[in-house]
């Protein structure tokens, strides 16, 4: 029979967060560009590629007003459109909306060989 005294009282301990603590937005300082980043989501079947824009801007929101840690927005996975290419093969460069465009689907093209 298994015994629970190696396990803390309260249970395990919590982990904070990796990029820190993200305070709530008690003033509503950021709302509206919530609401519209909700609303851009909600018109496009929760396909966040058409909100990318919408997204960054509430996040350097939340940075300008301290509500977050200052971070560059290209680290939180927001690159530059001119800087979004990939290599295809033949290392051709390919930019991926044409990719997208044309219903690539990652790993497809080797496992058809």
């Amino acid at each position: 029979m298994a015994s629970f005294a190696s396990l803390p009282a309260k249970g395990l301990p919590p982990k904070p967060p990796d990029k820190g603590s993200f305070p709530l937005d008690h003033f509503r300082e950021c709302s509206e560009l919530k609401s519209e980043y909700m609303g851009c989501l909600k018109q496009h079947s929760m396909q966040i590629d058409a909100c990318r824009d919408l997204s960054a801007s509430y996040l350097q929101c939340r940075m300008d007003r301290k509500l977050m840690a200052p971070e560059e927005l290209e680290r939180l996975g927001f690159a530059k459109k001119e800087a979004a290419v990939a290599v295809g093969e033949g290392d051709q460069p390919v930019q991926i909306e044409e990719k997208k465009r044309a219903g690539f689907v990652a790993g497809m093209s080797k496992a058809n060989k």
